[in-house]
């Protein structure tokens, strides 16, 4: 309940930043003027968990999720705060000029649309397709950011027999790079593994961002992690790793420890949920309960440091504020613009008026 009341709150003390945000994002798009939402690029291997955290990130399930690939296509979710609405708001874009406000489409559609697009893709001789799935989403429980989760990245085994999963493992680790290379790109980077020193996803993104300046570390799936430590100098090792293992240079200084229920939303027998609102709050209590058998094991409460790492809600929170001084770096550049239209609309409206007023009625009508 803690947790939950306290990203509410949070919650209610940005709406009015995002109501600004809006109202610079209409006038910019009004006067077509640049003015982007930052981005953050969601990269994994397969089964790190990517999308999962992805819709725990914004508060409703839209995907399918489990082992293999599930993702072929980009998905790239612009995330706009509507404080209307209630229910996530969707539209899938297309590629015409006509299609550009997208198609509004429920969540089930959605979901049946990528499952679609990853079967056809599958059967073809390239089974990844750099095209990205872009979605509009207008919702009460987000902020204005673009997230884009990428395939997840494939660890093929050795030898003659794999070469098919080989070709599909370079073909996804390019596609991802290309990515990566964006420079006002945010990454997410994830890793499933409870040593550092296996640095199966890091090492690919330090490639291209080798001090990980612009990349955030998450450890997903913290929960089935928390029971491999024997010791409480283990959890104390992982959570705050030397210099030796993990490099400080990584946006936000340390790495953030995620776990999401698992379990779908839908009236469906083998749906836990049955509700989004539902699964928002067991996100929330899975990271009570993640606090509780850490503080267990270590023997000791976590201090703020350690518990502002902890849980979907810290991560999100985090990238609020970077998404909110993105945002503020952009002010400066746009406000100036905006105010220039104005006056230049203010002068013209003053010509008319004046015209108008000089106009003889008598004249007019002769």
């Amino acid at each position: 309940e803690a947790v939950i009341a306290a990203a509410a709150a949070r919650r209610g003390g940005n709406e009015r930043l995002y109501e600004a945000y809006n109202d610079l994002h209409g006038l910019a798009h009004d006067f077509k003027k640049p003015f982007d939402a930052p981005a953050i690029l969601v990269v994994g291997h397969q089964t790190d968990g990517k999308s999962a955290l992805v819709e725990a990130l914004m508060g409703f399930q839209f995907n399918h999720v489990g082992g293999g690939t599930k993702t072929r296509r980009p998905i790239t979710l612009h995330m706009q705060y509507n404080g209307m609405c209630e229910q996530p708001h969707c539209f899938l874009v297309g590629d015409s000029p006509e299609e550009s406000e997208g198609e509004e489409k429920t969540l089930d559609e959605l979901r049946e649309y990528i499952e679609e697009e990853n079967q056809r893709l599958e059967r073809e001789a390239t089974p990844f397709w750099e095209k990205e799935i872009i979605i509009k989403i207008e919702y009460k429980y987000c902020p204005n950011l673009t997230i884009i989760d990428t395939p997840g990245l494939i660890s093929a085994a050795p030898g003659r027999r794999n070469v098919h999963m080989q070709t599909q493992s370079r073909l996804v680790e390019s596609m991802v790079m290309r990515k990566m290379q964006q420079k006002e790109y945010i990454m997410l980077c994830l890793e499933d593994s409870s040593d550092w020193s296996n640095a199966t996803t890091r090492s690919l993104v330090m490639k291209v961002d080798p001090e990980l300046l612009r990349t955030v570390i998450v450890s997903t799936k913290f929960d089935t992690r928390i029971p491999q430590f024997s010791r409480a100098a283990d959890i104390e090792y992982f959570m705050r790793p030397p210099v030796n293992v993990l490099e400080t240079t990584i946006l936000g200084g340390s790495p953030f420890f995620t776990s999401v229920p698992s379990g779908r939303v839908g009236g469906g027998r083998d749906c836990l949920f049955r509700s989004n609102e539902q699964f928002r709050e067991a996100v929330a209590q899975r990271e009570l309960t993640d606090v509780a058998m850490l503080e267990k094991r270590m023997g000791r409460k976590l201090d703020l440091e350690e518990r502002s790492r902890l849980g979907v809600s810290q991560l999100r929170h985090f990238l609020e504020h970077l998404l909110q001084r993105r945002y503020l770096e952009s002010v400066p550049s746009i406000v100036p613009v905006l105010e220039h239209e104005h006056r230049t609309a203010a002068s013209k409206l003053s010509e008319t008026l004046l015209e108008l007023g000089s106009l003889d009625a008598q004249r007019l009508k002769e």
